[in-house]
């Protein structure tokens, strides 16, 4: 499944900054946490929010994190 990170506001919780997508079945939940290499830059997050979407029979979602 498509799988995108983006950085969470820490005030609003709206969707910021994207760090990155992947392919994956792992089954993301809240609390989860992540490092993520992008940019040269390593960084962990903790999964805040798990947006799953339907769109014409494809599967995808959106992880959104909060930096650690």
């Amino acid at each position: 499944m498509q799988t995108d990170f983006y950085e969470a506001d820490p005030f609003s919780g709206n969707k910021g900054e994207h760090y990155g997508s992947i392919d994956s079945d792992y089954r993301w939940e809240k609390g989860d946490e992540v490092w993520i290499e992008t940019k040269g830059k390593r960084t962990k997050m903790r999964i805040t929010w798990v947006n799953v979407t339907v769109k014409d029979g494809v599967v995808s979602r959106e992880l959104l994190g909060l930096k650690l």
